[in-house]
C-alpha cells in the first residue's frame, strides 16, 4: 500500500504539515520564553518589595519567609561568620556583597549587606555589578532575578544600613520547583522529529520512482515480466500502466508480425514450389539456373525476416547450462561438416597439492579435476546457439576460418570468435548489426544482412552486447554476457 494516492496531494499535505508544525513549534517556543520572562519579572518585583520591607517595615512579599537573627546568630552574622549559622554547612558556597544607592556628590546611602549561601553554586556577582541599577532597591531586585535565572536553592542573609540581620528564604521565588517549564527543547525536538518524518516521506516517495527505474533498467536476462505491479503514488501508477500497455502492444505487434510473415512464407511456398517444377521444363539450362536462384533467394529472404522477428519475441525460457559444453557441441557440429572451426581451451589455473604429513613436493592435480570447474550460466540456450552460429558463419564467410575461446570472471563471460580476414574494420562491422545492412565485400557472399542483427538482438536480450576488435590476423567478435 502506498502512503498517499497522489503525489500532488502528498506535496500539498507536506507543505501544510510543515507550516502547522513550524507555527506550533514557534508558538510553544515564544510561550516558553514569555513564561520565563514573566517569572524573572516577578522575581524582580519581589526584590523591590523586599527592599521596602527592610527599609520601611512594609508587608512581607508573598513567597518570602523573613526571620530576624537574634543573640548568637546575630553576632555571628555581624562577624561575617555565616558558615557557623544554623542550617549552613561548612561546604556551602558563600557569596558576600554590599549594595548601596549612589548620590550625585558621590556619597553612599541605604547600604544593604548581603550574604548568599548556596550548597553548590558561587554566583558571578561581577556581572551584576557591571549592570547595576542606580538604587539599592533596584540592585536587590536584580540580585533576586539573577538567583531565579540560576534556579537557585540559596538562602539570603540581609542587613539594611546598620539595622538587624535577617534570614530570607524564598524557594517559591528563585527555587526550581516553581520555575515555569522550559518548552524550548520540546519545541526544537518537535521540529527535528517532524522534519525527519517529512524527509523520510519524501525519500520514500522518491525511492518508489528510483526503485521502479532500477527495476526497468534491470529488465533483460533475469527479469523480464510481462507487466509490472501497480504501486506508489497515482503518478507512478499511471506511468507503470502506460509502460505495461506499451509492452503488451509491442508483444502483440511482434506476434502479429511473426504470424504475418509465417503466413506469407507458407503461402509463398506453394507458388514457389510450382515455379520450381515449371522451371524443370525449361530447356535453357542457364535460364533455369538463374530462375532457381531467384526462387531460393526469395524464400530465404522471407525465412530470414521471420527468424529476426522471432528472435525479438523472447519465446524461450531461461535455463542454467554449461557454457563450455554448449560451445564444444556447436564447434563439433562444424567440425563434423568439415568446416575450419576450432575451440581453444581456456587457460585454467594451475592447482597443486602437497601432503602435509610427509612434507612432500607439490604436484599438479590431474586435468580431470581441473576440467570439472565449468562455466555455468543462465541463458536461453537455443537463442544463444543461434547467436553464436551466426557469428561463426560470419567469420567463415569473411575470414575463411574461425577460432572460438572463452574468458570468464565473476561478473561476466566473454566469448571470442576470431576470423582470419583483413578486408573490413571493427568499426565498420559494428555498423552492420542493423537488419539488412551488408558490407562492401559481400557481393559474392550469400546472405541478407540479418545474421549480425539477430546475434546483437539476442545478446541484448541476455543483458549483454557484441563488440568487434582487431587481432594479429583478422577481426575478433566478442559476445559479452553477464553472469
Amino acid at each position: 500500500m502506498h502512503f498517499l494516492s497522489s503525489l500532488k496531494s502528498q506535496t500539498i499535505l507536506l507543505v501544510l504539515s510543515a507550516m502547522v508544525i513550524g507555527a506550533t513549534a514557534t508558538a510553544v517556543w515564544v510561550q516558553s520564553v514569555s513564561n520565563w520572562n514573566r517569572h524573572l519579572e516577578h522575581s524582580y518585583l519581589t526584590g523591590l518589595a523586599l527592599h521596602d520591607t527592610l527599609r520601611d517595615g512594609a508587608k512581607i512579599p508573598d513567597g518570602l519567609v523573613i526571620t530576624q537573627l537574634n543573640g548568637v546568630d546575630a553576632r555571628l552574622a555581624a562577624a561575617r561568620l555565616f558558615e557557623k549559622l544554623p542550617n549552613v554547612s561548612a561546604n556551602d558556597q558563600i557569596t558576600q556583597l554590599s549594595l548601596a544607592s549612589a548620590t550625585q556628590n558621590g556619597e553612599v546611602k541605604n547600604r544593604i549587606n548581603i550574604a548568599v549561601v548556596s550548597p553548590d553554586l558561587k554566583y558571578p556577582i561581577a556581572k551584576l555589578q557591571q549592570k547595576q541599577p542606580a538604587s539599592a532597591g533596584g540592585k536587590l531586585a536584580a540580585l533576586l532575578r539573577m538567583l531565579t535565572t540560576y534556579c537557585s536553592k540559596s538562602t539570603l542573609f540581609v542587613q539594611y544600613s546598620d539595622g538587624p540581620w535577617w534570614r530570607v528564604d524564598g524557594p517559591s521565588i528563585w527555587g526550581c520547583a516553581n520555575a515555569p517549564m522550559d518548552l524550548r527543547l520540546p519545541a526544537l525536538a518537535m521540529v527535528v522529529v517532524s522534519l525527519g518524518a517529512l524527509i523520510s516521506i519524501i525519500i520514500a516517495t522518491s525511492g518508489t520512482f528510483h526503485n521502479f527505474a532500477a527495476t526497468l533498467a534491470r529488465r533483460g536476462l533475469f527479469f523480464s515480466p510481462e507487466s509490472y505491479d501497480l504501486a506508489g503514488p497515482d503518478e507512478l501508477r499511471a506511468l507503470i500502466n502506460v509502460i505495461n500497455e506499451y509492452q503488451k502492444a509491442e508483444q502483440e505487434s511482434l506476434a502479429k508480425r511473426a504470424a504475418f510473415l509465417s503466413g506469407v512464407s507458407h503461402d509463398l511456398g506453394t507458388p514457389a514450389t510450382r515455379l520450381r517444377l515449371r522451371t524443370e521444363f525449361i530447356t535453357d539450362k542457364d535460364l533455369q539456373r538463374k530462375m532457381h536462384a531467384d526462387i531460393d533467394q526469395m524464400t530465404q529472404m522471407i525465412k530470414s525476416v521471420l527468424s529476426y522477428t522471432q528472435s525479438e519475441m523472447r519465446m524461450e525460457d531461461l535455463r542454467r547450462i554449461s557454457l563450455i559444453s554448449l560451445i564444444e557441441a556447436i564447434v563439433a557440429d562444424y567440425e563434423d561438416a568439415g568446416q575450419p572451426v576450432r575451440y581453444l581451451e581456456p587457460d585454467l589455473p594451475q592447482i597443486a597439492a602437497r601432503t602435509i604429513l610427509f612434507n612432500s613436493a607439490p604436484k599438479p592435480l590431474s586435468d580431470k579435476v581441473a576440467k570439472q570447474h565449468g562455466i555455468v550460466i543462465q541463458v536461453r540456450p537455443i537463442s544463444l546457439q543461434r547467436a553464436l552460429t551466426n557469428l561463426i558463419d560470419n567469420a567463415l564467410k569473411y575470414g575463411r576460418k574461425a577460432d572460438v575461446s572463452i574468458q570468464a570472471s565473476s561478473q561476466a563471460v566473454q566469448i571470442h570468435i576470431r576470423d582470419y580476414g583483413d578486408s573490413i574494420t571493427p568499426d565498420y562491422l559494428g555498423n552492420l548489426t542493423r537488419p539488412f545492412d551488408r558490407g562492401t565485400n559481400a557481393e559474392n557472399v550469400d546472405g541478407y544482412g540479418i545474421g549480425l542483427a539477430i546475434a546483437s538482438t539476442i545478446a541484448a536480450q541476455h543483458g549483454g552486447n557484441i563488440s568487434f576488435e582487431n587481432w594479429a590476423q583478422g577481426i575478433c567478435a566478442v559476445l559479452t554476457l553477464p553472469r
